[in-house]
């Protein structure tokens, strides 16, 4: 069986904790193209985010705890199409933190 390698793990920025900065790194993945590193985050599944570019900013991400090593993580990004609002599960994983699940709106 082939090793799988990890993702990279990026610092936190100040006041942001680990799934916050795991969901970051996701999000910046995908504003590069770079959808293969993006999937990596994730526990299963592609990334869906096609509103996501070079163009798009992330104006805010908020983590919270759901109980040990489990977060809720909420994103706000600005994009040329507008704003989207992006929940993210975030849990344990074999190789730590990992999307288990996520979804976005659009407000009107």
């Amino acid at each position: 069986m082939a090793a799988v390698a990890s993702p990279p793990q990026n610092e936190p920025a100040p006041g942001e904790g680990p799934a916050a900065a795991l969901v970051r790194s996701y999000l910046e993945a995908l504003a590069r193209g770079d959808r293969a590193a993006a999937a990596t985050y994730l526990a299963q599944g592609t990334p869906t985010e096609t509103f996501m570019n070079p163009q798009a900013r992330i104006e805010s991400i908020r983590s919270a705890s759901t109980g040990p090593q489990q977060y809720q993580v909420t994103a706000d990004v600005q994009t040329a199409g507008g704003e989207y609002y992006v929940t993210f599960k975030v849990g344990q994983g074999p190789d730590g933190l990992q999307i288990t699940d996520h979804y976005s709106i659009k407000p009107q």
